[in-house]
């Protein structure tokens, strides 16, 4: 174990309020939200308090990102959401399944589908259906997101109205 894994053992609850499994729910139902009228996105503000921010060890990736890109920390992740979050109208988000996680003392894993429902600033909606895997570690900060892994599809509009009602 790592100092700052034996620095915020305490800090990391694997059951009752601020374990994993509420943590990836609140990462996508609140940090991934937009609404109309929101300012710039600002990936570090909305986000910040999940993903390691100073850790050596950050792969991200999200098929959803047009370039299919892996981000090595969780500032390069950001500069990849932040035009394409900032131009969106809005984007609302449903979990459909999960979270189900295993976690131990210093590391965790967490998974669940959500749907989304993002609406471009000309209103076009795009509806999509993602399998979200995290891998989570201890540190003196509490949990944070040192992996990450999204695998999406496109679903049509009769779907994700049924899903997430306009």
């Amino acid at each position: 174990m790592n100092t700052a894994t034996a620095a915020g053992a305490s800090s990391c609850p694997t059951a009752g309020p601020g374990q994993i499994g509420d943590l990836h729910s609140e990462w996508i139902l609140v940090g991934w939200e937009k609404h109309p009228g929101d300012g710039p996105f600002d990936f570090r503000a909305k986000l910040g308090k999940f993903y390691d921010f100073t850790g050596p060890n950050v792969v991200l990736y999200d098929d959803f990102e047009p370039q299919h890109r892996v981000a090595r920390s969780a500032s390069e992740y950001g500069t990849f959401w932040t035009a394409p979050f900032t131009a969106m109208r809005s984007a609302r988000h449903r979990v459909m399944d999960g979270p189900d996680v295993i976690a131990g003392s210093d590391l965790a894993t967490s998974t669940l589908e959500f749907a989304a429902r993002l609406e471009a600033a000309d209103r076009a909606i795009t509806g999509i259906r993602t399998r979200s895997s995290l891998v989570w570690q201890c540190t003196a900060q509490g949990w944070k997101i040192v992996r990450e892994h999204n695998s999406t599809r496109r679903v049509d509009q009769d779907e994700i109205d049924s899903l997430i009602p306009g």
